[in-house]
């Protein structure tokens, strides 16, 4: 897996597909270790982009 965090080149379903690889990993690796926590933080900011995506079709639907 990429350590990529240029989520909005991704589309939606390429960047779900890309959130659930990431929890897989993070329930595999140990709790407070340097990968874990690089990783949880990619995740944090594949978060944000959902948010974003969420956010902008939201206030397009209005």
């Amino acid at each position: 897996m990429s350590d990529s965090n240029d989520f909005s080149a991704l589309d939606d379903s390429a960047l779900l597909s890309r959130r659930a690889e990431m929890r897989a990993e993070l329930e595999r690796l140990p709790p407070g270790g340097p990968r874990h926590a690089a990783l949880t933080a990619l995740y944090d900011i594949s978060t944000q982009e959902v948010n974003e995506r969420a956010r902008q079709a939201w206030a397009r639907a209005k």
